[in-house]
């Protein structure tokens, strides 16, 4: 099982969801592209998935992808400490993702850290809210609707929902940004 999605019991949520919403299996590989099979062994946590799978399930249920990769917790703070982020995906000296807030907010943040001189690319899938990023350190090359944004260290971008986009650091530096969204 990837580290990355051990304690977020992943597979057990997806099937829970996918539950309540009265999809069976092979309506969820039908509208995910994914085999029933491999959603099968995930619900059963036997495979782990990697962050593409994750977000085409996560799209297929129209849920927020850091719904199904929180662990919930009995108390909540209103605040977040840097060292108690919850990190809910990574490549070693690539790229991390860290969850900002807590799952109990309307508004969520992420967190997404590119390493100095990694031209990481990442499609993301289209999700169905509309969402804003700040550049905090570095540079960001953001490719949607045909066209790349530079995005620099306290600029900010602002992405309607359902619009396929892409970014890779561009700079000298670790590239660091936030993105936030209102959750459903």
């Amino acid at each position: 099982m990837n580290e990355d999605f051990k304690d977020c019991n992943v597979g057990l949520k997806i099937k829970e969801i996918r539950k309540q919403q009265n999809k069976t299996l092979q309506q969820l590989s039908l509208i995910s592209g994914l085999s029933s099979g491999y959603l099968s062994n995930l619900e059963r946590n036997v495979i782990s998935p990697t962050i593409s799978q994750l977000q085409k399930v996560c799209f297929a249920l129209n849920v927020n992808i850091t719904d199904v990769l929180t662990v919930h917790k009995t108390a909540i703070s209103p605040v977040t400490k840097m060292e108690e982020r919850k990190v809910f995906f990574s490549e070693k000296g690539k790229v991390k993702y860290e969850i900002l807030n807590s799952e109990e907010n309307e508004i969520e943040g992420i967190c997404i850290t590119v390493e100095k001189g990694i031209n990481y690319e990442r499609t993301s899938w289209g999700h169905d809210y509309d969402e804003i990023a700040i550049i905090i350190q570095g540079s960001l090359c953001i490719e949607m609707l045909d066209q790349e944004f530079i995005v620099n260290a306290g600029d900010t971008i602002y992405i309607k929902k359902n619009t396929l986009h892409t970014f890779k650091n561009i700079g000298d530096s670790t590239c660091v940004s936030y993105w936030f969204y209102k959750k459903k």
